[in-house]
Protein backbone atom coordinates (compact mmCIF):
# COMPACT_ATOMS: atom_id res chain seq x y z
CA UNK A 1 0.00 0.00 0.00
CA UNK A 2 1.41 3.39 -1.03
CA UNK A 3 1.09 6.16 1.59
CA UNK A 4 -1.44 8.83 0.57
CA UNK A 5 0.97 11.69 1.32
CA UNK A 6 3.79 10.25 -0.81
CA UNK A 7 5.55 12.56 -3.26
CA UNK A 8 8.21 11.58 -5.82
CA UNK A 9 10.40 14.49 -6.93
CA UNK A 10 13.91 15.40 -7.98
CA UNK A 11 16.42 15.57 -5.12
CA UNK A 12 17.36 19.00 -3.80
CA UNK A 13 20.48 20.23 -2.08
CA UNK A 14 18.65 20.45 1.24
CA UNK A 15 17.85 16.70 1.05
CA UNK A 16 21.51 15.81 1.70
CA UNK A 17 21.19 15.07 5.44
CA UNK A 18 18.14 12.84 4.93
CA UNK A 19 19.85 11.06 2.02
CA UNK A 20 22.95 10.47 4.13
CA UNK A 21 20.74 8.94 6.82
CA UNK A 22 19.18 6.62 4.21
CA UNK A 23 22.57 5.61 2.88
CA UNK A 24 23.80 4.50 6.32
CA UNK A 25 21.70 1.35 5.90
CA UNK A 26 23.09 1.01 2.37
CA UNK A 27 26.84 1.59 2.87
CA UNK A 28 27.16 1.40 6.63
CA UNK A 29 28.33 4.94 7.29
CA UNK A 30 27.37 8.59 6.83
CA UNK A 31 28.10 10.37 3.58
CA UNK A 32 29.99 13.64 3.33
CA UNK A 33 27.08 16.13 3.52
CA UNK A 34 28.99 19.06 2.04
CA UNK A 35 30.17 17.02 -0.94
CA UNK A 36 26.71 15.53 -1.37
CA UNK A 37 25.13 18.99 -1.46
CA UNK A 38 27.71 20.10 -4.03
CA UNK A 39 27.06 17.04 -6.21
CA UNK A 40 23.27 17.40 -6.00
CA UNK A 41 23.58 21.02 -7.09
CA UNK A 42 25.75 20.00 -10.08
CA UNK A 43 23.55 17.02 -10.98
CA UNK A 44 20.39 19.13 -10.91
CA UNK A 45 21.75 21.02 -13.92
CA UNK A 46 22.63 17.92 -15.95
CA UNK A 47 19.80 16.55 -18.10
CA UNK A 48 21.22 13.00 -18.20
CA UNK A 49 21.18 12.62 -14.38
CA UNK A 50 17.99 11.81 -12.52
CA UNK A 51 18.15 11.64 -8.74
CA UNK A 52 14.67 11.13 -7.39
CA UNK A 53 13.43 10.99 -3.82
CA UNK A 54 10.26 9.65 -2.26
CA UNK A 55 8.93 11.89 0.50
CA UNK A 56 6.27 11.08 3.05
CA UNK A 57 5.02 14.15 4.88
CA UNK A 58 8.03 16.01 3.46
CA UNK A 59 10.53 13.47 4.92
CA UNK A 60 12.81 11.63 2.46
CA UNK A 61 12.16 7.90 2.80
CA UNK A 62 13.59 6.59 -0.46
CA UNK A 63 15.80 7.47 -3.39
CA UNK A 64 17.16 6.20 -6.68
CA UNK A 65 19.54 7.60 -9.29
CA UNK A 66 19.51 6.99 -13.03
CA UNK A 67 22.17 8.18 -15.45
CA UNK A 68 21.52 8.21 -19.18
CA UNK A 69 24.74 7.11 -20.88
CA UNK A 70 25.56 7.55 -24.55
CA UNK A 71 26.41 4.39 -26.51
CA UNK A 72 28.26 3.73 -29.77
CA UNK A 73 26.92 0.22 -30.52
CA UNK A 74 24.11 -0.87 -32.83
CA UNK A 75 21.52 1.89 -33.16
CA UNK A 76 23.68 4.06 -30.84
CA UNK A 77 20.74 4.79 -28.56
CA UNK A 78 21.69 5.45 -24.93
CA UNK A 79 21.18 3.17 -21.96
CA UNK A 80 20.46 4.01 -18.34
CA UNK A 81 22.62 3.05 -15.38
CA UNK A 82 20.71 2.84 -12.09
CA UNK A 83 22.46 3.28 -8.75
CA UNK A 84 21.72 4.05 -5.11
CA UNK A 85 18.22 2.56 -4.90
CA UNK A 86 17.33 2.77 -1.21
CA UNK A 87 14.06 2.79 0.72
CA UNK A 88 14.12 3.16 4.50
CA UNK A 89 13.66 -0.24 6.15
CA UNK A 90 10.37 0.73 7.84
CA UNK A 91 8.87 1.78 4.48
CA UNK A 92 9.98 -1.22 2.41
CA UNK A 93 7.36 -3.47 0.89
CA UNK A 94 4.87 -0.62 0.32
CA UNK A 95 5.48 0.06 -3.37
CA UNK A 96 7.86 3.00 -2.86
CA UNK A 97 10.83 1.37 -4.58
CA UNK A 98 8.55 0.40 -7.45
CA UNK A 99 7.42 4.03 -7.82
CA UNK A 100 11.01 5.32 -7.77
CA UNK A 101 12.06 2.80 -10.41
CA UNK A 102 9.01 3.66 -12.55
CA UNK A 103 10.05 7.33 -12.61
CA UNK A 104 13.55 6.31 -13.75
CA UNK A 105 12.09 3.94 -16.35
CA UNK A 106 9.92 6.77 -17.69
CA UNK A 107 13.02 8.97 -17.94
CA UNK A 108 14.85 6.16 -19.77
CA UNK A 109 11.95 5.76 -22.20
CA UNK A 110 11.84 9.52 -22.81
CA UNK A 111 15.57 9.39 -23.62
CA UNK A 112 14.99 6.47 -26.03
CA UNK A 113 17.25 4.15 -24.02
CA UNK A 114 17.77 0.63 -25.30
CA UNK A 115 17.96 -0.84 -21.79
CA UNK A 116 18.48 -0.15 -18.10
CA UNK A 117 21.32 -1.76 -16.21
CA UNK A 118 21.97 -1.98 -12.48
CA UNK A 119 24.17 -3.93 -10.13
CA UNK A 120 23.26 -5.38 -6.77
CA UNK A 121 25.72 -6.94 -4.36
CA UNK A 122 25.70 -10.65 -3.58
CA UNK A 123 23.69 -11.44 -0.50
CA UNK A 124 21.02 -8.82 -1.10
CA UNK A 125 18.37 -11.42 -1.87
CA UNK A 126 15.46 -9.13 -0.93
CA UNK A 127 16.72 -6.51 -3.39
CA UNK A 128 17.20 -9.17 -6.08
CA UNK A 129 13.64 -10.43 -5.62
CA UNK A 130 12.39 -6.84 -5.80
CA UNK A 131 14.20 -6.15 -9.09
CA UNK A 132 12.96 -9.42 -10.57
CA UNK A 133 9.39 -8.62 -9.47
CA UNK A 134 9.45 -5.41 -11.54
CA UNK A 135 10.82 -7.06 -14.68
CA UNK A 136 14.60 -7.03 -14.32
CA UNK A 137 16.51 -10.17 -15.23
CA UNK A 138 19.40 -11.37 -13.13
CA UNK A 139 22.55 -11.99 -15.13
CA UNK A 140 25.27 -14.42 -14.19
CA UNK A 141 28.27 -12.20 -14.79
CA UNK A 142 29.09 -8.77 -13.60
CA UNK A 143 32.32 -7.27 -12.47
CA UNK A 144 33.31 -4.41 -10.23
CA UNK A 145 36.70 -3.05 -9.32
CA UNK A 146 36.86 -0.86 -6.24
CA UNK A 147 39.29 1.98 -6.60
CA UNK A 148 41.83 2.70 -3.88
CA UNK A 149 40.39 4.64 -0.89
CA UNK A 150 36.84 4.39 -2.20
CA UNK A 151 33.69 2.70 -0.92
Amino acid sequence: MIPVSLEIREARKDDARALSDLFIAFIGRESDIDKMQEKIEIISGLPNYHVVVACKDEHVIGTAMGIVCMDIVGNCNPYMLVENVVVSPIHQGKGIGKMLMKVLENNAAASNCNYIILASSDGREDAHRFYESIGYQGVKRGFIKRMKNQI
